[in-house]
């Protein structure tokens, strides 16, 4: 075989080489181009708080809902309704109820304990999470609510309670209310993805420094836990809950219509309403380090603290 043919024939495997990884670019982007294992694009961030212009370049890299190391699921964790009227694009739906359990507590039966290990597992495994998945969660619908917000966060403390990485999950900031505004949300309702066997075994550990039990919160409330400041972030200082207004606090045996017995905080609580964290101005993101950082030294809550926040 001479020169010419030997380096005809190379030149054809290598344009066929790269004509396959132009065109499956958008699914095999860990081997294509410029993202691979050692350059992703997901730790372009390394905060907690992922902004929708972030975001957007992930959506339009082709990394949400891929497959391979640098994937990425978006968790809209909300109502049916609500997640069919609108939605960031590629987003899968999350039933609410799916992150809390219904469980036995004291006297009656109380739907917002955290859910268990099962559970879990059966959560991140319908959405082919494992322990290279980044993660990120968001909820809402066309207009601001105060559950949505909740719902979100909850959802993101419940993974981190259940081992998963800070570094791979995000939580948006801003929820679908600041992606709604900057893009507008989409009603196509994307594959659902290929389910995974991981399980909250594998995780490092079990985040139980993140959750105070009621004999906890009881110790708390005696004095008997050094250097802790409990919050509650129900309402304003000198409104509702917190000051004993009588039927803020609605009941678990008929909701909607009875309420808890006593109203009031616990002992040495301070007041810090949970909306006073987010700028309805700027679509409901949170506001900056340095104003959320004086929001709580204010009410005694510094690195030398340990807050318990109810």
């Amino acid at each position: 075989m001479d020169f010419l043919t030997r380096n005809r024939r190379r030149f054809s495997w290598q344009l066929v080489a790269l004509s396959l990884c132009l065109l499956l670019a958008p699914l095999i982007m860990n081997s294509c181009g410029t993202s691979n294992y050692n350059t992703p694009v997901t730790p372009k961030t390394t905060a907690t708080l992922l902004s929708p212009e972030t975001l957007k370049t992930w959506t339009d890299s082709g990394i949400v809902n891929s497959t391979g190391f640098d994937r990425v699921v978006i968790l809209d964790v909300t109502s049916m309704a609500t997640y069919t009227a609108g939605h960031v694009p590629g987003a899968q739906f999350v039933n609410s109820n799916d992150i809390y359990q219904i469980r036995q507590e004291g006297p009656a039966t109380d739907i917002n304990m955290n859910i268990d290990g099962a559970h879990m597992d059966a959560l991140i495994q319908k959405y082919g999470i494992d322990k290279d998945t980044t993660v990120v969660i968001t909820s809402g619908g066309a207009s601001p609510s105060a559950g949505s917000v909740l719902t979100a966060t909850r959802t993101y403390w419940t993974f981190r309670y259940w081992g998963f990485s800070k570094q791979k999950l995000k939580l948006l900031d801003g929820i679908n209310f600041a992606w709604k505004a900057a893009y507008g949300l989409a009603t196509e309702i994307p594959p659902a993805p290929t389910p995974s066997t991981y399980s909250v075994k594998n995780n490092a550990r079990l985040r139980t420094d993140l959750r105070a039990s009621l004999s906890d919160m009881i110790n708390v409330a005696e004095g008997k836990v050094a250097n802790a400041v409990p919050v509650d972030m129900r309402s304003a200082p000198t409104d509702g809950s917190y000051v004993g207004k009588r039927g803020v606090t609605t009941g678990v045996f008929n909701p909607g219509s009875d309420f808890v017995a006593f109203e009031g905080r616990l002992k040495g609580a301070k007041a810090l309403l949970w909306t006073d964290m987010l700028d309805p101005a700027n679509n409901y993101r949170f506001k900056s380090a340095d104003v959320l950082t004086a929001m709580f030294t204010a009410i005694g809550v510094d690195s030398t603290k340990y807050a318990h926040v109810y």
